[in-house]
């Protein structure tokens, strides 16, 4: 008579095969979890540097004074004429400054009306670790230096961005 069946033997190497193909698997994952944490890691990087420099482009090129760095280069303050879109997105009718700072990890900007010191801060944007400003001799050159929150290690120095101040280099002319 004849047994129908698998013996031991077969069973745990049917086992052990099976146990293979799932680690296999669970390292795959975690692979991929891994990519996918740092794909998001960079593009909330990108975009946090990418709106940091929409940001200070508008304002920096739209100045007829150059911009002013104070307090070790964590402020920027920018003199702007009456009637030119503001970092708030409103339209002064009178000459204002912008001041930009870092709080909390928020870049904050702040109009004050030429003649009133009152001002209202306005978060722009979440997510910035830290914020650095320094300009070329000249002043005509200003440097942003940003450091988006859980950037990946290689940009862990800061991201520059190089902003010339346009008005100001084309009056020369």
């Amino acid at each position: 008579m004849k047994v129908h069946g698998y013996t031991l033997l077969e069973l745990m190497v049917a086992m052990a095969a099976g146990m293979f193909l799932l680690a296999g698997v669970s390292m795959s994952y975690s692979a991929i979890k891994s990519t996918i944490v740092v794909t998001q890691e960079l593009s909330h990087a990108q975009e946090v540097v990418r709106y940091t420099s929409q940001v200070f482009t508008r304002s920096i090129k739209q100045t007829n004074i150059l911009p002013r760095i104070e307090n070790n280069g964590s402020e920027l303050h920018i003199d702007q004429d009456a009637q030119i879109l503001s970092c708030q997105g409103t339209i002064p009718a009178s000459a204002y400054t912008e001041l930009y700072t870092l709080n909390e990890g928020y870049l904050v900007c702040s109009v004050t009306l030429t003649g009133n010191p009152a001002s209202v801060p306005v978060n722009l944007l979440r997510g910035v670790q830290a914020l650095n400003f320094t300009s070329s001799d000249s002043g005509l050159l200003i440097k942003v230096t940003v450091i988006p929150d859980n950037v990946p290690i290689q940009f862990a120095n800061g991201i520059d961005i190089d902003i010339a101040v346009t008005r100001m280099i084309m009056a020369d002319f």
